[in-house]
């Protein structure tokens, strides 16, 4: 599913810049607060708000219709939760872990931009790509846990965004929107085998399984060329 909404927004952008080369080009930075929530199967890795900074360049198409390449960093994100580690029926106790996790987007978009007014537009989006996860894991009883988990993790985002455009003059934008954007990461193994107390261990291997759920607002600076 992920794969295709992707070959689709390509070729929707090929056949568009193909159709109409008398359009323009823009580029854009911006910035905004977002919401992240993180799963790792059915439980909870981390809830917390951050930083995002993007890049952009696109192609406008016409009046109604925009392609867009773009590069997103997302700072850091923290978390932290307990839990009690029993295995073969020893109560080895509570262990604390904490999180922490940035990520690094690039996406294919395509905006639905129609005029409003003389300087307003409405602005509706879609977006795909590739996303790169760093993840840091520090553990409270038993280092060999946050040892074994996966650092780097890579997967699919796609999303929706929802704004509007203040069309300061025939070459200046001023972009203000909400979008949400949903990730999955593909799945890592975890090998884990450590000694507590003198008795060593040994823990199936389990699959690193993390979802990724981004809201938030946005602001940016398109120039157009």
């Amino acid at each position: 599913m992920g794969s295709f909404i992707l070959k689709y927004i390509i070729l929707l952008s090929l056949g568009f810049i193909v159709a109409n080369a008398s359009s323009g080009y823009f580029i854009r930075v911006g910035s905004g607060i977002n919401h992240s929530y993180i799963k790792e199967g059915n439980a909870d890795v981390i809830s917390d708000n951050n930083l995002g900074l993007s890049a952009k360049i696109g192609y406008i198409y016409d009046d109604n219709h925009r392609f867009s390449f773009a590069y997103k960093y997302n700072a850091k994100l923290t978390g932290e939760g307990s839990y009690d580690i029993k295995i073969n029926g020893h109560d080895l106790g509570k262990a604390k872990s904490n999180y922490k996790f940035t990520s690094h987007n690039f996406l294919l978009g395509y905006d639905y931009i129609p005029q409003i007014n003389s300087n307003l537009r409405a602005l509706a989006g879609v977006f795909a790509g590739y996303s790169l996860g760093v993840l840091d894991v520090s553990n409270s009883l038993i280092k060999e846990v946050a040892n074994a988990v996966p650092n780097i993790l890579d997967g699919f985002s796609y999303g929706a965004k929802l704004g509007v455009i203040y069309e300061v003059d025939s070459n200046w934008d001023i972009e203000l929107g909400g979008k949400i954007m949903q990730t999955i990461y593909n799945n890592k193994e975890i090998n884990l085998d450590f000694s507590h107390n003198g008795t060593t261990y040994k823990i199936e291997n389990e699959p690193l399984n993390l979802k990724q759920l981004d809201t938030g607002v946005y602001l940016g600076v398109n120039y157009k060329f």
